[in-house]
């Protein structure tokens, strides 16, 4: 269990621990499939260029060592959605859990709005997004997480029983689903108590359907797939579902976003994908919420969530939930000017549904009717809040709203027509997984959070690490995937929104300006470096890592413009090869006099590319393939001696900056085959960098002299903890997180 301490009470006293190196040495033989993702075969050699290729077998001391900073306090609570039930006396009650590293269970009255109980009930680095609640027969709730997790929640158990987590080996089937689900986004129920469960999945897989029986093996439950296949080829994630009379209705995302029936009455269920039209799908970013009622099914897309009435049908579309058609009414098809693309259902409710927005300045409920296209005005009141979930509807007089950041949550009560609200600090934030971390001249280091949140963290670093003191400041709501920083500004690259926000540093905290979007389908702006005080250069990439088209930009801070040049349709000079760079994303991004130097992932079978952009002409100028068999070229630094160096995440390198050649390279004991940007430091001739979740300290004279001087954690209970993020901050120390905990290895001086 969590304690106090870990939700911005009492900090703990820093540790120091003194690193000894670790030789990256043989290790004894491993299994054929571990050799296989340690191969490195390195083609498309330059010419007369030789490549030097090397085992790394010596070790490098920087000299340093680590320290724990104190914990850092959380941003407001997270609530991507709420849950509903009733106690055994009948009192309806809201399930809310503020999820983040570790999360935290809230039981909150609907009569009274009063907090009836709270639960730390996950272990620090278990990562708890509370993203889909569904209510069984019996009435315990379940929910489904960020991190694969399925908890069952029983209201009435004494404290400190009250969660079950179900994804646990000794559940029947579940060692057998477990690798087909890293985020669970949404989970229905059937008459039966069947759980439908929407998994995404990273690591090669494609999005599943997982169903968990409660009932089964005399309530010891079973996992199991339920098509046992990917629902749709080519989609890592099945984003959202609803289930109606034996048949459950599946939406993807984001490559080619589609909407599957499903029914559920056969041994081997099929899906079939409805005939949606395109301008539902095309450009939609995901179905990400889907419901239905009475023979009428909403959709909800990613780009209709938030926009009032611009994408398409005015945020939520209506359609046949046999064929994927358009439902009309008088020759004019049905649309609902949804806020956020939430629908949801009340209780004893045939045909009518209900949906948020703002109106006349106000939050507002309305109730739609299908039958005349018409909504009607519930309630109107400053209290309620923008979120609503499937089973906010606790009973047919009850309805709760909240926040995501937690704002606001509102009560609604039917009978009487009033509003309750829970009082403000009374839903505790749990901890939140540091994202990325930036060096800012002059005002220390900025971290964000994994997740959207509406804050930035400032840390003023103190030679004492028990010193250390945290600003929280506001922020456009965003996860912010990357920092960029001068003397004069800081830019942050915010998902999903695939924007650019400058900040203008002074005296103050910095003064954040209007957000500039990247365009062309970018979405996550991770790698953002300087050119000049004012001038930016961004590596940006798409939603889905499954979809290709990702892009470079250059960012004047001050003037607020961006111009985009998407690998797919790049500008080449004469004599390189036109398309060479289609298909790929940018993973990493240097600036060296006047030229962009970006490392790719690889394509349909090919190498990454390394390739060079000069920002006079604004052509690719040069093209390289390396690296056969491996996904990416994760990291890429610019030496204090002009060279070039980079990572595979499997291997480091040196690199010709005339040639793009590959000077030398050495394997990475332990490296990690992926196609995720990573972090690479040089200083003082010792290359830093995180690669497989580890910090590396590599000697840039002998590549193949490297130490592990921050090594990640491995529990029973929790599993995994990983080095994640890296700055360089201007007293000398290299800042990291692992999980909501923050550190620095405190170098030599000099």
């Amino acid at each position: 269990m969590m304690t106090s301490d870990h939700h911005g009470g009492n900090p703990r006293p820093a540790r120091r621990r003194t690193a000894r190196p670790r030789a990256l040495v043989a290790a004894p033989p491993r299994p054929l499939w571990r050799q296989g993702l340690a191969l490195i075969v390195l083609a498309a050699l330059v010419l007369a260029t030789t490549l030097i290729t090397a085992a790394p077998a010596s070790a490098v001391d920087p000299g340093g060592h680590e320290e724990e900073l104190p914990q850092a306090a959380s941003p407001t609570p997270s609530l991507p959605a709420t849950g509903t039930t009733t106690l055994a006396d009948g009192t309806p009650v809201a399930v809310i859990v503020s999820g983040g590293d570790g999360g935290i269970l809230h039981i909150v009255s609907l009569s009274t709005g009063e907090v009836l109980a709270t639960e730390d009930f996950a272990p620090k680095n278990t990562d708890v997004q509370p993203w889909g609640f569904a209510t069984l027969s019996n009435r315990h709730v379940l929910l489904a997480s960020g991190g694969g997790q399925l908890f069952e929640i029983d209201v009435d158990a004494p404290a400190g029983t009250r969660v079950t987590n179900l994804s646990d080996s000794s559940r029947p089937g579940y060692d057998q689903v477990k690798p087909l689900g890293t985020f669970y986004w949404d989970v229905v129920v059937d008459e039966q108590d069947r759980a439908y469960i929407a998994s995404h999945s990273d690591g090669g897989q494609q999005g599943r359907v997982l169903r968990y029986d409660t009932r089964a093996n005399n309530g010891q439950g079973q996992w199991s797939d339920l098509l046992g296949a990917p629902v749709q080829s080519g989609e890592t994630g099945v984003r959202s579902l609803a289930y109606e009379n034996g048949t459950l209705y599946a939406g993807t995302g984001t490559a080619k976003p589609s909407i599957y029936r499903i029914a559920l009455g056969g041994e081997s269920p099929q899906a079939t994908r409805l005939s949606v039209p395109e301008s539902v799908t095309q450009g939609s970013g995901g179905i990400d919420r889907l419901a239905v009622r009475g023979g009428y099914l909403y959709v909800g897309t990613a780009k209709g969530a938030g926009t009032g009435n611009t994408f398409p049908c005015k945020g939520t579309c209506v359609l046949d939930p046999s064929t994927g058609a358009p439902k009309q009414v008088n020759g004019q098809p049905l649309e609902v000017n949804t806020w956020s693309s939430r629908i949801i259902t009340r209780p004893g409710q045939a045909e009518k549904v209900y949906y948020y927005v703002q109106s006349g300045g106000k939050p507002t409920i309305q109730e739609y009717d299908p039958r005349t296209n018409a909504s009607t005005t519930v309630i109107a009141d400053e209290r309620l809040g923008d979120r609503l979930s499937p089973s906010g509807w606790a009973t047919a007089n009850h309805l709760v709203s909240a926040g995501m950041h937690a704002e606001r949550v509102g009560i609604y009560q039917a009978d009487s027509g009033s509003v309750t609200a829970v009082a403000d600090g009374a839903i505790k934030a749990s901890p939140r997984i540091f994202f990325a971390l930036g060096s800012v001249p002059g005002n220390g280091i900025y971290a964000s959070w994994y997740m959207t949140t509406p804050s930035l963290m400032r840390i003023s670093p103190a030679a004492q690490a028990s010193q250390t003191t945290y600003t929280i400041t506001s922020a456009p709501t965003a996860q912010v995937e990357g920092f960029g920083a001068t003397a004069s500004w800081m830019v942050t690259g915010n998902y999903n929104t695939g924007t650019l926000v400058p900040y203008r540093l002074g005296s103050g905290e910095p003064q954040a300006g209007t957000g500039v979007s990247i365009g062309s389908g970018q979405a996550r702006p991770h790698t953002i470096v300087p050119i000049d005080d004012g001038r930016f250069a961004v590596a940006s990439e798409p939603a889905s890592r499954g979809s290709a088209g990702g892009a470079i930009a250059v960012f004047d801070a001050e003037r607020g413009t961006v111009d985009t040049y998407p690998l797919d349709k790049m500008p080449y000079a004469p004599g390189v090869e036109a398309g060479s760079l289609s298909g790929l994303r940018p993973t990493s991004l240097i600036h060296r006099n006047g030229k962009l130097y970006v490392g790719t992932t690889g394509g349909s079978g090919s190498h990454p590319a390394l390739f060079e952009f000069d920002l006079a002409s604004r052509t690719v100028t040069r093209v390289e393939r390396h690296f056969q068999g491996h996904l990416a070229i994760t990291a890429l630094a610019l030496g204090a001696d002009g060279k070039i160096y980079g990572s595979t995440g499997m291997s480091v390198f040196e690199a010709n900056p005339s040639t793009l050649a590959i000077v030398r390279s050495a394997e990475v004991r332990r490296g990690f085959k992926g196609d995720k940007h990573s972090q690479l430091i040089e200083r003082n001739g010792v290359l830093y960098g995180i690669m497989a979740g580890r910090l590396y300290a590599i000697s840039t004279s002998d590549l193949s002299q490297a130490t592990i001087i921050a090594a990640d954690t491995t529990s029973p209970e929790t599993g995994r903890t990983v080095v994640h993020g890296l700055a360089l901050g201007e007293d000398g120390s290299l800042y990291f997180s692992r999980g909501s905990t923050l550190y620095r290895y405190v170098l030599p001086a000099g």
